[in-house]
């Protein structure tokens, strides 16, 4: 296998392409086929850019009419991404990295299942791809062979790396200045009492939360004491966990 360093990495050449209005509604901008970006032999047509996009932005509910900065921000995050699939494919394909047709044909039926599921119906599906779901399927089939492919090829190099637990701290160390900062966290638990309106009822609860307070201190559990004496029946089973 090739050192994933050492691969001299191809070219990736950019074209303009249309940022155009795909899926969430049949009249969609029409435009002729070309080509999005080239990735050493291997070249992203608009029409799989554009089917990608669609797909992604109704998995992410973003309405290009709605919100077309997001949409357009979008199209250029998901073209990024193929051209670094498109790169890694290219590596894979010198190692020789192959799926099975079968695995491919799995994978996008699910694709196309969440799809439909998110669509809402099949034809909802197919007025965001603009095609039919068998065509899309035909055409679509090489794209996720492709991912498959890059997805295998990654696995094979990062199987291969070995972590100890001297080398975490080791990183820790070094890094710990530019890592980020996690809030504290705190388990809370309550425990309800019920005081009713009578000065004496304020005096006997008061005189019980006092009592509880010093078998706390003394020791005791504060979950058995809250399964004991809370009278909120939604924490009291759980020892008084507020979750």
């Amino acid at each position: 296998m090739k050192s994933f360093l050492s691969f001299p990495v191809s070219t990736v050449l950019l074209l303009a392409y249309l940022c155009t209005t795909t899926g969430y509604s049949q009249n969609q901008e029409k435009y002729v086929e070309g080509i999005a970006a080239i990735v050493g032999d291997n070249i992203i047509l608009k029409s799989d850019l554009s089917q990608v996009v669609s797909m992604t932005a109704l998995q992410q509910r973003i309405d290009p009419v709605n919100n077309p900065k997001r949409f357009q921000t979008l199209q250029h995050e998901v073209l990024q991404s193929l051209i670094d699939q498109k790169i890694i494919l290219e590596m894979a394909e010198l190692d020789s990295i192959e799926v099975k047709e079968k695995d491919v044909d799995n994978a996008l039926n699910q694709q196309i299942k969440t799809f439909v599921s998110q669509a809402g119906s099949k034809e909802k599906a197919e007025t965001s791809l603009g095609q039919s779901l068998s065509s899309f399927r035909r055409e679509f089939w090489y794209e996720v062979r492709d991912r498959l492919i890059s997805e295998q090829f990654q696995y094979s190099l990062l199987s291969n790396i070995k972590t100890s637990r001297e080398d975490v701290f080791s990183f820790f160390k070094t890094y710990k200045d530019s890592l980020p900062l996690f809030p504290s966290l705190v388990n809370l638990h309550h425990l309800l009492i019920t005081i009713k309106p009578s000065k004496e009822s304020k005096n006997t609860a008061l005189k019980q939360i006092k009592d509880i307070r010093i078998q706390i201190l003394s020791g005791e559990s504060f979950e058995n004491l809250a399964q004991t004496f809370s009278e909120d029946p939604g924490s009291k089973s759980k020892g008084g966990s507020l979750g």
